[in-house]
């Protein structure tokens, strides 16, 4: 009986906040009557999910997996550079914002240059989004919706393994978050210390994030719209500040560090995200192109894929979409979908992707997220609609959605590796760095002799993979000391490492002018060629991989 009254003086509160100035306290999407999981379970629920998730990300990171080419990308520009030189074009076509850099800098002076070092930042990002998502989600709900909705964060594939994993998503993600949370908060209780908070956060968020600008506009709008509909009109400075401080936080990132990310990088960049621009020309083609963009990867939460892999998640959005309008939480709504609206605008311009891959689209984790989980269980509430919902009913869903963090943990310990390519890139270089100092003076012709007769090879493609290989697993690259010429002897000869790409063209009179010019003061006396990729894999002749070559050179007597 007690329920039942509490329940309906829970109906009759304003349900939008529309007059009452804020929306209220966490709401239920089922009503309390017919939600079989109490709030003392729920929390119960949270806690195990929060630490479900927690050890899929810590355990990821703690496997050490081996770098695969889209962190060596990035990562080979933390080799040598230092912070100001991170502000220019990085090399192979990488793409940045400019406080991640210096933070994965710092990560890597302070610990050194590996895989824990180089993926530290983002684990940081990973594990406290998932205690910033499991606050925002108490602030809005309540049940199974809250439960359903932190369980989708806490297994989700792509916040664990961009967690794991040295670029900026993970940081994507958090900045996305942490001003979600702050405008949620300001939503609750309009407090305008909120909004100065927000514009103090603009600069920062922006700094480790480009989407954070979207974010940051979907929030603008939100913001306007809820100022605009209240009879108070306090919070209008504190707007047009963050509006200003984002603009020009945006603007002075650019030109001090993007602008040269974008001169060498945009066309390339363009070219490989083709498919993540709307054909805005050919309505046919859109509604296909919309339909398999909100289908596919962008929505892979739990799990997802290509050509309407996700679909399931994108119908429990939808559901938990209709739900938030019914109930008159259509500013609610719109805060979660409006930074996807400016990203679509972005891609419209042909200044970032939509929809390709789940990375571009991260940012939005959160409110796939929530919708998801208002969809759960707005779905069980349609399911049961005329009797109480059973208890297995929901523990079932909850049991299922585990079962993808456990299947998580356990593919990560079967293949702790992106592929097998990068597994043998380390492997090699595990072996051959490990076992050259013992052997003689062994050099390689690009990082210590500054020799480069395929410019190519070090624009793109897997030489990635072997130069940041060999600064982690030499011990002399590692301490980066030079090579001891002196110790050069018949006993001790020299070893001449060469990492060559297939596919690029290659100065072979250069190439013989060194050797020429080696001839005069060594003997040549063996050449070695070790594949780097995984033969077994590819379809092609062994002319076609990318290999190291080995010189070994003893002085002439």
């Amino acid at each position: 009986m007690r329920e039942t009254v509490a329940t309906a003086a829970t109906r009759r509160r304003p349900s939008d906040g529309s007059d009452a100035g804020h929306c209220g306290p966490p709401w239920r999407i089922l009503d309390q009557v017919r939600d079989p999981l109490t709030d003392r379970e729920a929390a119960r629920w949270v806690w195990f999910f929060v630490a479900l998730g927690l050890a899929a990300r810590l355990l990821r990171y703690a496997l050490r997996f081996p770098l695969w080419e889209d962190e060596c990308f990035l990562s080979v520009n933390l080799i040598d550079r230092g912070y100001l030189d991170l502000t220019q074009a990085l090399d192979y076509y990488q793409v940045a914002p400019l406080f991640f850099l210096w933070a994965q800098r710092l990560a890597v002076v302070c610990f050194g240059f590996h895989e824990y070092a180089l993926r530290l930042v983002p684990l940081w990002f990973g594990v406290a989004s998932l205690f910033v998502f499991r606050r925002l989600a108490q602030r809005l709900l309540r049940g199974t919706a809250l439960v359903a909705a932190v369980a989708l964060f806490a297994v989700s594939y792509p916040p664990i393994r961009y967690a794991a994993e040295a670029k900026q998503y993970a940081g994507d993600l958090f900045a996305a978050l942490a001003m979600v949370a702050l405008a949620v908060a300001w939503y609750r209780r309009p407090a305008t210390g909120w909004l100065w908070g927000l514009a103090a956060l603009a600069p920062v968020t922006v700094g480790f994030s480009y989407p954070a600008v979207f974010v940051g506009g979907g929030i603008s709008l939100f913001v306007a719209a809820v100022l605009w509909r209240r009879p108070r009109r306090r919070g209008w400075i504190a707007w047009l500040v963050f509006n200003a401080l984002l603009a020009l936080s945006f603007a002075a990132l650019f030109a001090v560090s993007a602008i040269h990310q974008s001169e060498r990088s945009l066309a390339v960049m363009q070219e490989c995200w083709k498919q993540g621009f709307p054909p805005l020309g050919e309505p046919r083609k859109l509604a296909v192109w919309l339909l398999d963009a909100h289908t596919s990867d962008m929505l892979a939460y739990p799990i997802g894929g290509h050509r309407g892999g996700s679909s399931a998640t994108f119908l429990l959005c939808a559901a938990g979409l209709v739900a938030l309008c019914r109930r008159r939480q259509g500013l609610l709504a719109g805060l979660l979908v409006a930074p996807l609206a400016v990203s679509f605008a972005a891609a419209a311009l042909h200044r970032y992707p939509y929809g390709q891959m789940t990375k571009f689209q991260i940012f939005m984790a959160p409110a796939f997220c929530l919708l998801a989980g208002i969809g759960v269980a707005t779905i069980l509430g349609l399911r049961y609609a005329r009797r109480p919902i059973p208890r297995a009913a929901v523990v079932g869903v909850l049991l299922l959605l585990a079962s993808f963090g456990a299947g998580s943990i356990a593919r990560d310990f079967v293949r702790p590796a992106k592929s097998s390519t990068v597994l043998r890139a380390r492997d090699f270089a595990r072996w051959f760095w490990f076992s050259a100092q013992f052997e003689g003076e062994t050099v390689c012709l690009k990082t210590d002799l500054g020799l480069d007769f395929s410019p190519a090879t070090y624009r793109y493609g897997l030489s990635c993979l072997y130069l940041c290989n060999q600064r982690i697993y030499s011990p002399r690259h590692a301490r980066g000391e030079p090579p001891r010429w002196d110790r050069i002897a018949a006993d001790w000869p020299l070893r001449c490492v060469e990492y060559r790409g297939a596919r690029q063209t290659y100065d072979h009179e250069a190439a013989a002018r060194w050797l020429a010019a080696m001839g005069a003061r060594y003997d040549l006396v063996s050449r070695e060629r070790f594949p780097f990729v995984d033969v077994s894999r590819l379809d092609a002749t062994p002319s076609e991989f990318d290999y190291v070559e080995i010189y070994k050179f003893v002085p002439k007597r």
